[in-house]
């Protein structure tokens, strides 16, 4: 697409000034109509792809609306804005959602903006929709809807485009005419990597760049933002990796509220902290030791917090640039602010007096002192705990470093509020914000950026792709990691979740139920009501198999024996965070086909006995029961496990086969039946249905086992309903050969 010459660039913005007027009640600023004509002015040049770096608060979102208007104007039949997360999406259609706001794309341009990424594609099929705004993921999925017809995509923080793995399948896939970016400017030591592929397309980037000197020189009113923001991961070492999955997955003995308390210490406040509570905890005895914490909290090392800390303060070269002293560093623990202290003194070499840390312990004239003397610029850094929140204003703060993001909104702001209710010497300030990455630290990034965005502060490099950042994506690593030392691929899900693997589920079923005595009386109520005499211990445990494979006896108090097994199987954030990773994709799970297949065995026994040979409404459908039975894996190894499988299933394949030749099997068929799927749930519920003719008699089975946590997007995918068909068809082929083997033992 080629730029028309300067009348027509000024006529368009005086269309487009008019209607932002009509609709916003505000204009556009002069340097915005200056770095307009210059876009402009670039495509005319020929360039392709177009880089803008302006500062936040400084209105790229009109100018990106300006580039996609003129698009029209000049012929461009459909646009393209990609944002890097759903959340901006919203924000830049519908204002966030929370307050019912329009957002300035729809508002400005009405009907012609269409936004997508629920992943139906519905407003990509609409013509009438001429600027689509989308994520980079959500784009992806509906490429085939796209037809190439998107010769302009505009990409808000672009900076996400280079070396991101969607942004590049996308601008590959779509061949664009022409791309313009947007980014601001942080401070950051991210460095750009444009993929070649895309570089073979568009063209080396150009830029455009505008720092604050560059706008102020441009239009004298221009007003730079509050603050702009980074965020830095605080990755864990080797030891405070081993005590954290050891939290992760609950793998001691303890109450689970304060495994989970623990879990949280380490996440987000560190070595020093999570020792400290550790020991408190340990001297009540209200937890078994554990030689992961001890050799934790023996180690030398700086907490992963304070490793970042360091590497923070020399990002920003803390002790040179006096412009951003005093800096203010939040964290809630009293030990963590003095491991700072240190850390800083040893490794950046800040004098100590030149440091100071604010906790409840020092009296109001201190503080005051403490003001006094920061005013004076004869501190560098303030470490403060909750106290520091409130009433401690210290307007020459120019950075603030959150080393964890409080729960409590209130607290946030306080913090924030440090930092950005006035304005410092050098008219900017700048926000970090430290988290631990696969950990449930991550769980409060949405909210803070949320407050952050709300508060006009930019959330540029704090948006992320946070699945790669959220416990779920240590899940992951977790099952890499054992898949390493597993010849078959795949993992019992026991040995993730309960640290061991169990050789019997069905037995271990049966005694933790028989454990209870209360639960063993519910289990006498529930079959004496449907006549089932309980007499002996065999009659106890045929009597659970019943409840467990049988729906239609689990009214009332019978669902109360699945409580214990329940609460033994999700003990963990593990067992959540594996059921999300298996949501996207990422994993994915069979049934252990030699475990599950005598389960089967055993009702095609029963049946056989008591010559009830048909049974339709046999099920094994409890997701807890069902993860006993489980075997995990990446999902990158699907194609192996299920040669795996099919492998296995062959030889049952034989095994029938010629026991038919044999005369033991007249016939036999085995097939699976999909039945329905649980949108809500998430559960596809199948069946593999045995058919055994034995000459004098048949038997049929109807056996539904569900497959718990398939999202729709799963759910289209042909691996992995190859997989599921495979899997039943290897349990029910090995279950008709185990029952065959009994049949004979009787027969003999």
């Amino acid at each position: 697409m080629r730029a028309n010459g300067g009348i027509v660039v000024n006529e368009v913005l005086k269309y487009f000034n008019d209607t932002i007027t009509a609709r916003l009640g505000f204009s556009l600023r002069k340097y915005q109509r200056h770095v307009a004509r210059e876009i402009v002015e670039s495509m005319g040049k020929g360039y392709r792809f177009i880089i803008v770096s302006m500062p936040t608060g400084s209105g790229k979102t009109l100018i990106e609306m300006f580039t996609a208007f003129y698009g029209l104007q000049q012929g461009v039949s459909r646009i393209l804005v990609l944002e890097p997360t759903r959340f901006l999406c919203d924000q830049m259609y519908s204002g966030g959602g929370r307050h019912g706001r329009r957002g300035l794309w729809s508002r400005v341009l009405g009907d012609l903006v269409g936004k997508e990424y629920e992943g139906n594609c519905s407003s990509f099929l609409e013509p009438s929709k001429r600027i689509i705004i989308s994520t980079p993921q959500t784009a992806l999925k509906c490429i085939s809807t796209l037809k190439r017809e998107f010769k302009m995509i505009i990409i808000d923080e672009v900076h996400h485009a280079f070396g991101g793995k969607h942004y590049t399948e996308l601008l590959v896939e779509l061949k664009p005419d022409i791309i313009i970016g947007f980014t601001a400017l942080l401070p950051s030591y991210k460095r750009y990597r444009l993929a070649p592929k895309v570089r073979d397309i568009v063209g080396n980037p150009h830029l455009l760049v505008y720092d604050f000197k560059r706008l102020e020189e441009i239009d004298p009113d221009f007003k730079p933002p509050k603050a702009v923001a980074d965020i830095f991961d605080a990755e864990m070492n080797s030891y405070e990796n081993k005590a954290y999955d050891a939290l992760f997955r609950a793998l001691l003995q303890g109450d689970r509220r304060i495994i989970k308390f623990l879990e949280v210490t380490l996440a987000r406040y560190g070595k020093e902290a999570f020792c400290e509570s550790y020991r408190r905890i340990l001297e009540k005895n209200r937890i078994a030791p554990n030689s992961d914490f001890e050799n934790l909290c023996r180690s030398n090392d700086l907490s992963h917090k304070a490793r970042t800390l360091v590497d923070v303060l020399a990002v920003y070269d803390i002790s040179e640039n006096n412009a951003l002293k005093p800096v203010l560093v939040f964290t809630s623990r009293k030990a963590t602010a003095s491991e700072f202290g240190r850390a800083i003194i040893h490794y950046i070499g800040l004098p100590r007096r030149r440091i100071v840390i604010l906790t409840s312990d020092m009296r109001r004239e201190e503080r005051l002192e403490l003001i006094k003397r920061a005013k004076s610029g004869e501190i560098d850094v303030i470490i403060s705990t909750l106290v520091g929140e409130e009433g401690v204003d210290i307007p020459e703060a120019g950075l603030l470093i959150m080393t964890d993001v409080p729960k409590s909104p209130l607290r946030f702001y306080q913090r924030i509020g440090r930092l950005i209710r006035m304005s410092s010497r050098q008219g900017m300030k700048y926000l970090v914000v430290m988290l631990t990455p696969k950990t449930v630290e991550y769980w409060d990034l949405e909210d803070a950026l949320w407050n952050l965005y709300m508060e006009g502060v930019d959330i540029s490099y704090i948006v992320v792709n946070i699945n790669d950042k959220a416990p779920s994506a240590r899940v992951v690593d977790i099952i890499n990691n054992f898949t390493r030392v597993y010849s078959d691929k795949s993992i019992p899900y026991t040995i993730l979740a309960f640290g061991k693997e169990l050789s019997n589920p069905l037995n271990y079923i049966l005694n933790v139920v028989k454990s209870r005595k209360d639960l063993v009386i519910i289990v006498r109520e529930t079959m004496r009501k449907w006549g089932f005499k309980i007499k002996s211990e065999e009659d106890i445990d045929e009597a659970i198999f019943y409840i467990l494979t049988f729906h239609m006896f689990r009214w009332g108090n019978a669902k109360k024996i699945f409580e214990p097994l329940d609460n033994a199987v999700n003990k963990s954030r593990f067992s959540r965070e594996f059921s999300k990773a298996v949501r996207e994709g990422r994993i994915f799970y069979i049934y252990d086909v030699g475990m599950l297949s005598e389960i089967i065995d055993y009702e095609l026994q029963r049946l056989y006995k008591r010559q009830r040979y048909y049974n339709e409404l046999f099920r094994i459908d409890r997701k807890s029961i069902l993860r006993l039975f489980a075997r995990v894996f990446p999902y990158d190894n699907i194609n192996y496990i299920i040669d795996k499988l099919e492998e296995r299933l062959d030889k049952h394949k034989e095994y029938l086969n010629e026991a038919k030749k044999n005369g033991l099997l007249r016939d036999y068929r085995l097939r699976v039946s999909w039945g329905a799927y649980n949108r809500q749930a998430k559960t596809l519920t199948p069946k593999i249905i045995i058919y055994l003719n034995l000459g004098n008699t048949w038997i049929e089975l109807d056996a539904q086992i569900n497959y718990h946590d398939i999202s729709e997007k799963i759910l289209r995918n042909k691996n992995i309903t190859k997989l599921i068909e495979t899997n039943l068809l290897a349990i029910g082929y090995e279950a008709s050969k185990r029952f065959l083997n009994h049949l004979y033992e009787y027969s003999e």
